[in-house]
């Protein structure tokens, strides 16, 4: 029996709107509205794939499906060699549909362009202007290194610029340039971006794998990808920077981040330093020899705690507030290995205790002699 001629898997453009709709709304009756954060690469390495200054500044609320129907995926809570490990995991589903909706396409640039010598009008060839561009964005050419911002785009293949070109293009690639701080936009969810759920279960988890595959959509209904199926994990804060605006995301990395209590001068100093404001010792922040952020500021016992420290806070050198103008002058120079917010924490018990184990004299132990 030949296959239904007026139902066609790979140009039936309706059915599949259709069945996309249903998901769509399928997802926002029985759906959760969550938070999805994508992380910004700042320095990447290459070599080992990861990023140590990943950094999160952009919030994008969107729903999601809760495929668990018993409780938590993965092993729970047990104890590892490491100690405490949490190990709660999720499935979820999110509508394709929904995601490039609410996530700006991703400023991937294609194809090549062509202007000619004292020209403002642009074509392109293979080229998707009016996707990949907007008007006021830069665009320079890699070879002949003109840079110019659009003032129009007419279509997918044609634009205008602000100023003339003084040598023609030829067929040339051409790149948008994008802040270091904010984050490219995903195309799809991708692995590393993160999604918080507000209460009452007011947890950051983080995507490990998504189903997105392309190539595989001879097994989808209708031959189309509607949704992707993310697999999460509960997030361990190592460091990254959340600066979302949302005082909830932003209070989650305060729990675990490294802080630091500076003990200010009683009587040299004046001021009152601003929670979040930036913090340093020199002439300019630009050019300090240390920097931090303000976390608390306990003005009756001249206690100023930071985080997000660099650099080597010195006693008797002014600490300046870059916003409030505050500025006292910093007493004993404070002791790295103290945990303010962890009282449990025993580095400094075991930076001393590993004295009477380790020698580390240079001594050569053959021969002797040092």
């Amino acid at each position: 029996m030949p296959t239904n001629s007026y139902v066609r898997w790979w140009n039936d453009t309706n059915e599949q709107t259709l069945l996309q709709n249903l998901m769509t709304e399928a997802i926002k009756f029985h759906g959760l509205d969550v938070i999805y954060m994508p992380r910004s690469m700042r320095r990447e390495d290459t070599l080992y794939n990861e990023d140590i200054l990943s950094k999160f500044t952009q919030t994008y609320p969107i729903e999601v499906y809760l495929k668990n129907v018993q409780g938590w995926d993965g092993q729970g809570d047990f104890l590892s060699k490491f100690g405490l490990r949490v190990d709660d995991k999720m499935t979820l589903m999110i509508s394709r549909e929904r995601f490039e909706e609410i996530i700006p396409a991703a400023r991937r640039t294609t194809g090549q362009i062509t202007a000619a010598v004292n020209e403002t009008e642009v074509t392109g060839n293979n080229t998707k202007f009016k996707k990949e561009l907007r008007a006021g964005d830069q665009i320079t050419t890699t070879s002949s290194g003109q840079t110019r911002t659009i003032v129009s785009i007419v279509s997918n293949t044609k634009l205008t610029v602000s100023a003339p070109f003084t040598a023609a293009v030829t067929a040339e690639y051409f790149s948008v340039p994008v802040a270091v701080d904010l984050p490219v936009a995903p195309a799809r969810p991708m692995e590393g971006d993160l999604i918080y759920f507000p209460a009452p279960l007011s947890v950051i988890m983080e995507i490990k794998f998504i189903q997105h595959e392309q190539a595989q959509g001879q097994f989808y209904p209708l031959g189309k990808l509607t949704f992707y199926d993310v697999s999460c994990e509960a997030w361990t804060y190592s460091h990254e920077v959340l600066e979302t605006g949302d005082p909830d995301v932003d209070a989650y990395a305060q729990q675990y981040e490294y802080q630091m209590d500076l003990e200010l001068s009683a009587t040299d100093g004046s001021g009152t330093y601003d929670v979040g404001e930036h913090v340093f010792q020199g002439g300019t922040l630009a050019d300090a020899t240390a920097t931090g952020t303000v976390v608390s500021w306990d003005a009756a016992n001249r206690i100023l705690r930071i985080s997000n420290v660099t650099g080597n806070f010195v006693s008797g050198t002014l600490v300046k507030g870059d916003g409030s103008g505050a500025s006292y002058y910093l007493g004993d120079a404070p002791n790295p290995l103290l945990l303010p917010t962890t009282k449990a924490a025993d580095n400094q018990y075991l930076n001393d205790e590993d004295n009477d184990i380790i020698d580390s004299r240079e001594i050569n132990r053959i021969f002797g002699g040092v």
